[in-house]
């Protein structure tokens, strides 16, 4: 029985052989961090919460870069605005002065 026993606790000849070895190949890779089907729930967390961190550290540069460009463009819609504003105005002096003008003509 000892040798049954000890041939039952043996390891399988047709099993993986580096089973008692974390296994590489069963990581997954998330981002940057590299996630163990061998981890403890609390390190699954703890990668968990590092990928949410990155995540939003990836997400606030992007909102960054956008809002850059948003302002850049605003910038521009302003100075323009400000182009057309002036050639309206200078438009309306012009107008107004041959109104001034045609009124001035009927009167003669």
């Amino acid at each position: 029985m000892t040798n049954e026993t000890a041939d039952m606790n043996a390891p399988d000849p047709t099993a993986n052989p580096s089973a008692d070895k974390p296994n590489i190949g069963n990581d997954l890779m998330n981002g940057d961090i590299l996630v163990s089907e061998s981890q403890t729930p609390l390190d699954q967390q703890w990668t968990s919460l590092e990928r949410q961190v990155h995540e939003l550290i990836d997400l606030t540069s992007t909102l960054a870069r956008e809002n850059k460009a948003l302002r850049a463009q605003q910038s521009n819609w302003s100075g323009e605005r400000a182009k057309l504003i002036e050639k309206n105005e200078l438009a309306k002096s012009r107008v107004e002065s041959m109104i001034t003008r045609l009124k001035a003509l009927e009167h003669d």
